[in-house]
């Protein structure tokens, strides 16, 4: 769960980035390629919608994550809960695109670079605190949902 200072911290931060969105998604595939030149390959040459997909899956994490911690045992429609919509994300991540699970540590490498770049002094450190959290709980998500996918089609 997240603290409700860690879901204002991510709030605060992700409302600078609103403005800077598509530097901040140049920033991260920059970084990505740069760790992983290897993954260029896995994406299309015009990174465009790729750019716009990346910012709005950012975009309800931060939202999603949100919930008053008083709500979050209440039913959520199936395309506003996070888990379900990331355990899906996991899937298609593995069976469609073929990311290995390795590959989520550099995408938060490149994430916390974006933002801290688009960000700057407003990237604290208890926002990079909120970030990395809000990260390592999706990344896990996404690799469980990954690993079930696998199951199920062996």
């Amino acid at each position: 769960m997240l603290t409700d200072n860690e879901k204002k911290q991510l709030r605060d931060s992700w409302r600078l980035v609103g403005p800077i969105s598509e530097t901040a998604a140049e920033l991260f595939y920059k970084k990505l390629f740069e760790l992983k030149p290897e993954y260029r390959s896995m994406f299309p040459e015009d990174m465009t919608a790729q750019r716009r997909k990346l910012m709005v899956a950012l975009t309800f994490i931060v939202k999603a994550s949100d919930w008053a911690n008083e709500k979050w045992a209440d039913e959520v429609p199936q395309e506003d809960d996070l888990m379900l919509v990331v355990l899906a994300l996991g899937r298609r991540h593995t069976l469609l695109y073929k990311v290995p699970e390795e590959g989520f540590k550099y995408v938060g490498e490149s994430l916390m670079y974006a933002l801290n770049m688009g960000l700057g002094q407003a990237f604290t450190p208890e926002a990079r605190a909120a970030w990395m959290k809000i990260y390592a709980l999706v990344a896990n998500i996404m690799k469980i949902g990954g690993r079930q996918a696998l199951l199920q089609a062996a």
